[in-house]
């Protein structure tokens, strides 16, 4: 045979005892509280669509097929909020990345595989509660434009 059963009955007990042991730990480990979100964060993706209301609202944020990026905004205690924008989009090409309906943030160019990334702080005092984004290159051609999910602060 392929095993002894001497030894296999001998590990029995400690096999037992490890299992004993770990069960009556596991109603205190379940008391742990889950970690709790940043309020001061929201990660949106930013989705291939060619149009959308200043606010986004009809931009889904899940992730799919049409997700090519996100965008994470952080507002920080002195008085600006950190944007960071990764995208994943055609390669070689140049972006503008604007605070919707309002203005031009940045520009992001993407590299030979179309992955582009960029960090902008904004002072918080020139956001609403609630704002998206849109990214497009020059041109605007369709089936080229991004819109970011709605980003909501209380």
């Amino acid at each position: 045979m392929f095993f002894d059963k001497r030894r296999l009955c001998g590990r029995g007990p400690v096999l037992v005892a490890a299992i004993a042991g770990f069960l009556a730990t596991a109603p205190a480990l379940a008391q742990f509280p889950a970690p709790k979100a940043d309020p001061n964060q929201r990660q949106v993706y930013l989705v291939r669509q060619d149009q959308s209301d200043c606010d986004n609202t009809n931009v889904p944020n899940v992730d799919s097929p049409l997700v090519s990026g996100n965008v994470w905004v952080t507002r920080q205690s002195d008085g600006n909020t950190n944007i960071r924008v990764v995208i994943n989009a055609k390669p070689r090409t140049t972006y503008h990345f604007h605070l919707k309906c309002v203005r031009r943030l940045t520009e992001i160019t993407t590299d030979d595989e179309g992955v582009g990334n960029a960090s902008i702080s904004v002072p918080t005092s020139q956001l609403n509660t609630t704002f998206a984004f849109d990214m497009y290159p020059e041109g605007a051609p369709s089936g080229n434009k991004f819109q970011s999910a709605t980003v909501k602060f209380n």
